[in-house]
């Protein structure tokens, strides 16, 4: 019975790889952004004609990721974190988690059924930012969970500053 619990383990641990292959990076060209991409989600339309960032939909049409990279307004990262959430805030989103710090910001909310989570940080001594927002039906938190996680861990700035 050991035996094929071992043999159970090796062959998950195979798979892994496999698994961690099937996402893809996008790197956004004018600001570097880069975050890596689930399977099953297709850039949509064309790229942002001002090449800030990109939008991913799902292939149920059901969740869609949102990256983009930009200056930071008026210099002040912590400030436009803060703004950027009474954003949020103001247009119905209950926030239900924040993480703010020096060089990066995450949160999240609900509202109508739907959830989100945001992470940003700060790029290029603190002069640019990179962003990644996931929103989906509450719902399918469950399913969700891992995929937050991961689009937080990889978001990076992988090109050269603006």
């Amino acid at each position: 019975m050991s035996r094929f619990f071992a043999l159970a383990g090796f062959a998950a641990l195979c798979a892994l790889p496999a698994f961690a292959a099937d996402w893809g990076r996008y790197t956004n060209p004018r600001f570097g952004a880069g975050v890596d991409i689930p399977p099953g989600y297709s850039a949509e339309g064309p790229a942002d004609v001002d090449g800030d960032g990109r939008l991913f939909r799902a292939e149920n049409g059901r969740a869609h990721i949102l990256v983009w990279g930009g200056p930071v307004a008026g210099g002040d990262f912590s400030n436009e974190m803060r703004e950027r959430i009474a954003h949020d805030e103001a247009e119905g989103w209950a926030i239900t988690y924040r993480s703010e710090t020096p060089d990066w910001a995450a949160w999240g909310g609900a509202r109508g059924g739907h959830i989100f989570y945001a992470k940003s940080i700060a790029t290029c001594d603190g002069q640019q930012t990179a962003n990644v927002r996931l929103t989906y039906p509450a719902i399918d938190v469950p399913d969700f969970d891992s995929i937050a996680n991961r689009l937080g861990r990889s978001l990076a700035q992988d090109g050269s500053c603006y």
